[in-house]
């Protein structure tokens, strides 16, 4: 067994090895992705982390289990990779998993150095699959923008350092309070970075040259609805100056010439998926390949009244088959980005459920989920900081669906129990196929250069 990538420090002193039992018999663990490539088989455990190269002798055992231990089998069984045939590897993660959750609340820093911030819920754009729609337009006062730079400079730690992603609404509506507190921050010493998820249509050059210079803004997230006549129809755009869709387009080009990243996200479902293939021909057409430059297919969550007036929303099943499809059409096209790094256990969820962020509303109310900011989540405001707890701990709170435990991803994936999403599944098969390409990556000519690599 030759390892390709070293296991996660923690976890792996923490389960430490698995003791040798003369007479057992063995089987896979499920929690081990199985990749063969070539005339080699790769074992990654979902667990640790680790990822090795099977000798021959190790490879024909693995072709025969259940098995009889023998010492071909030794270091399978000490790293965990092979069990008893009655071992109980999802009572072991979880308990594992309640390990690691204890040691890092008591290592937790009670600095704040991620916050989500809507300058407003208001919307230019009135998409038919919006998670906001019939929420109250709240847009944030002068006042309550500059007890936002006050608390974030109370909360951010003595490094002083934070990353700040905008949100909505649409941001960009309010762009004269996210200056005003990009200022502010600025004025107090306080260091900081920032992304926005925005539609793009306010994106102008002058709007950009002052998000670079002050909003010192790295990366923008775009939600696209295909080609121009559906995009512009989906979008359907209140009181629109010129043309919605080439007019984000030009804006695109212009956050590139900036060297802001950009990274265009098509929601889809089965009333505009067709559109796909044409626009990222079109991207590609326009923007060449950049790294600046990433596009993802992600389906449209939840039932809805589509445009056409009917309920377009596929299945699960329809779903995982198709985000495979869409996004190897981005990958023949040279413009998907997204990282993925081997997986292994997961002792925190989203950021949502981590002591370090926070998300700040438009009236100046501390939330857990910037999809989740009404009166019923509110755990304080920038005035008088955190003071609902209770309300905190619950997003820390995990669900453990039993339809999950026998799943090779269960390790690395966290149901939060307030998340909206419920029990969808979060690795559909695209991720399953990516992380068999991952693992595959790793193998190089002399494995030892592969060594302690943990992913793109």
């Amino acid at each position: 067994m030759i390892t390709i990538v070293e296991p996660q420090e923690s976890i792996a002193k923490l389960w430490g090895k698995q003791r040798i039992r003369d007479g057992d018999t063995y089987r896979m663990m499920k929690y081990v992705l199985r990749v063969n490539h070539d005339d080699k088989v790769l074992l990654h455990n979902v667990v640790t982390g680790r990822l090795v190269v099977l000798n021959k002798e190790e490879a024909a055992v693995v072709e025969k289990l259940p098995k009889a231990y023998n010492t071909v089998m030794e270091q399978l069984v000490t790293e965990h990779y092979l069990v008893p045939e009655s071992y109980d590897e999802h009572q072991q993660v979880k308990a594992l998993r309640s390990v690691l959750r204890m040691l890092g609340e008591t290592q937790a820093s009670n600095d704040i150095t991620f916050y989500t911030i809507l300058p407003t819920t208001a919307c230019n754009a009135r998409c038919y699959y919006c998670f906001e729609k019939g929420a109250k337009h709240v847009t944030m006062s002068e006042q309550t923008a500059s007890e936002v730079v006050k608390f974030i400079t109370e909360h951010c730690g003595e490094k002083k350092t934070v990353r700040i992603n905008w949100f909505g609404g649409e941001p960009t509506l309010a762009h004269q309070r996210i200056e005003q507190i990009c200022t502010g921050l600025y004025e107090n010493g306080v260091e900081f970075s920032s992304s926005i998820t925005t539609n793009g249509y306010l994106l102008d050059e002058e709007m950009i040259r002052r998000a670079t210079t002050i909003w010192h803004l790295k990366t923008v997230s775009i939600a696209m609805d295909g080609t121009e006549e559906r995009y512009n129809r989906t979008k359907a755009y209140i009181d629109p100056k010129d043309n919605p869709y080439q007019r984000v387009m030009r804006n695109i080009g212009s956050l590139l010439a900036e060297g802001i990243h950009v990274n265009l996200r098509m929601n889809f479902d089965m009333h505009n998926y067709q559109d796909f293939r044409c626009f990222v021909k079109d991207v590609k057409n326009r923007f060449g390949e950049t790294p600046l430059l990433g596009v993802t297919a992600h389906q449209i969550n939840g039932e809805h009244l589509g445009c056409e007036q009917d309920m377009p929303h596929g299945t699960e099943a329809w779903f995982s088959e198709m985000i495979v499809e869409l996004n190897d059409i981005v990958r023949e096209a040279g413009l998907y980005r997204r990282k993925f790094r081997l997986p292994s256990l997961a002792s925190l969820g989203c950021k949502a459920s981590m002591n370090s962020t926070v998300t700040i509303t438009p009236a100046g109310n501390l939330v857990r989920c910037p999809e989740q900011f009404g009166e019923d989540q509110t755990t304080g405001n920038v005035r008088d900081g955190i003071i609902d707890q209770d309300r905190i701990l619950s997003w820390k709170r995990l669900v453990d669906y039993k339809r999950c435990h026998d799943c090779v991803f269960y390790p690395r994936c966290l149901r939060v129990m307030n998340c909206s999403v419920g029990e969808r599944c979060s690795y559909k098969m695209e991720f399953h196929r990516l992380y068999q390409d991952l693992l595959v990556q790793q193998i190089v000519a002399d494995p030892n250069e592969a060594k302690n690599k943990g992913g793109m």
